[in-house]
């Protein structure tokens, strides 16, 4: 879409000015953008590293094996890797692997699949709106790695680069988790995530990223044009915005829903819906979606309502813990978890401590106190939804307030408060997400068995004991690599 076409002044953004102008201070901001953006990739802790060299086969000796589809722990194991696949698991001492092999000592601790956040947004910040941070793509891929997550789901990316990364990722040139991504968000003209990015955004930064993430449309014929745009980019999934944030911002009515999602489906793609209210889940299930991004998080579901649901077999991404964070900010210091500390400057923490009392955030606070007294109702309708059959997915939401790989681990702890086992939940993070990215197919990742992708993470005692285990993590395989780990404050 062109910016010019999209962009006709808006007199309550001030944006008054004539369009020759508004082109010549964004190219202004853009220039400054793009040193601050040389600055911050010199700057940033790499947090992951390969080694100089892949080691042709690995062994990871005497550890604790995680069947993520039973929940069951087998003690005293060898696993052997060679090249990016596992080739065999067998008690402790019998392995025979080649004798070039890199050893590893599991002493004591667990073996699980590498991670898999199905909210990963990698191309934004996660600092508050209120301290403006140019976004670091590659080093919050890194920062994924970092905390065990292998693989991503990206559902609404730049249409500028989201497909050329998950390339560069693909081939080895940037290192990061195996994506998955959508590219632009569909979404009714002026609806999320544009009236948000107006509103948050500087103007100079919004005239830019508002018709690079999103494609605004207003009828059915639109929403098929847009889809088509998009499919010969080869989406892994296309996502369309079928709630209001905040409340008075329009969304796409049925009609253009099922337009998109029909369409999406006749290009081979599947359709994907961020949702919030219970009529959002309906309205996008009755348009064919094959997965719910969040729950319904606006309002109590009961138990009528949950066995509706049910009965169209769509999974759904909860991620509680994007709408925990909104919540919860401004009522209190926010406590940091070890992972955070390990993967963000004290400063950037910190920040979230002292909210301003700025009229930026005016457009946004009767959203925020919608949220509070919601917080029972999430991890009730979770409840609600695992009772009644619906597959629960593990997906953090990157961005404010939640951070790469560290958002994930948050999740996972929200989703136990929803009623789910340690086990439970870390196969919503492992198979059952690997299962909806297969489409169909057999994953090769999201378990630990022979002949599986080795993206792996050996991690201190027990998790399905104790959750916080996952994130004393010790070592993280990429592909059969072991990479190097390297803290806020090692990776200078």
């Amino acid at each position: 879409m062109d910016p010019e076409r999209r962009f006709t002044p808006h007199s309550r953004n001030g944006w008054d000015m004539r369009r020759g102008e508004v082109r010549a201070r964004a190219a202004l901001g853009f220039a400054l953008l793009a040193a601050a953006l040389a600055a911050c990739s010199r700057e940033s802790a790499p947090l992951v590293r390969r080694p100089a060299e892949a080691p042709p086969a690995l062994v990871i000796q005497d550890v604790g094996v995680l069947d993520v589809a039973s929940g069951a722990l087998t003690p005293h194991r060898d696993v052997v890797v060679v090249g990016d696949r596992i080739t065999a698991i067998t008690a402790a001492g019998e392995a025979r692997p080649p004798a070039e092999a890199t050893t590893i000592a599991g002493d004591g601790g667990t073996l699980l699949p590498g991670l898999i956040d199905m909210h990963g947004h990698h191309g934004g910040g996660s600092a508050p709106s209120w301290k403006p941070a140019m976004p670091d793509p590659e080093r919050n891929l890194r920062a994924y790695l970092y905390c065990g997550v292998t693989t991503i789901l990206d559902p609404a990316s730049s249409d500028t680069d989201a497909f050329e990364r998950r390339a560069q990722v693909a081939s080895g040139e940037v290192l990061g988790p195996r994506m998955y991504v959508s590219g632009p968000m569909i979404t009714a003209p002026g609806g999320h995530p544009v009236a948000l990015m107006e509103e948050l955004v500087p103007w100079w930064f919004a005239w830019y990223l508002i018709p690079h993430l999103t494609r605004e449309v207003d009828s059915p014929e639109a929403a098929r044009a847009a889809v088509a745009e998009l499919a010969p980019l080869a989406p892994d999934v296309i996502k369309l915005s079928v709630d209001r944030i905040p409340a008075q911002v329009p969304r796409l009515q049925r009609e253009v829903v099922a337009a998109a999602a029909g369409e999406a489906r006749r290009n081979g793609v599947r359709p994907v819906a961020h949702i919030g209210s219970y009529e959002d889940a309906v309205d996008a299930a009755d348009a064919g979606i094959a997965l719910w991004m969040h729950g319904v998080y606006k309002e109590q579901l009961d138990d009528a309502q949950a066995a509706k649901l049910a009965g169209y077999g769509i999974p759904m991404v909860a991620t509680m813990n994007v709408f925990e964070s909104y919540a919860l900010l401004g009522q209190g210091p926010r406590e940091s978890t070890p992972l955070e500390r390990e993967t963000v400057d004290a400063e950037t923490l910190a920040a979230f401590d002292q909210v301003p009392d700025s009229t930026r955030l005016d457009f946004f606070r009767p959203y925020l106190d919608s949220l509070r007294p919601l917080r029972p109702a999430w991890r009730d309708n979770v409840r609600k939804l695992r009772a009644a059959g619906v597959t629960i997915l593990a997906g953090s939401d990157t961005q404010s307030g939640v951070f790469p790989g560290a958002g994930l681990h948050r999740e996972l702890h929200l989703l136990t408060e929803a009623g789910m086992t340690p086990a439970e939940a870390i196969r919503a993070a492992t198979l059952d997400a690997a299962t909806f990215l297969a489409n169909g197919q057999e994953p090769d990742f999201g378990v630990i068995a022979p002949g599986k992708r080795a993206d792996l993470v050996l991690v201190e005692g027990d998790p399905t004991a104790d959750l916080d285990h996952l994130a004393r993590i010790r070592a993280v395989v990429l592909g059969g690599v072991p990479l190097e780990r390297l803290p806020i404050d090692a990776g200078g």
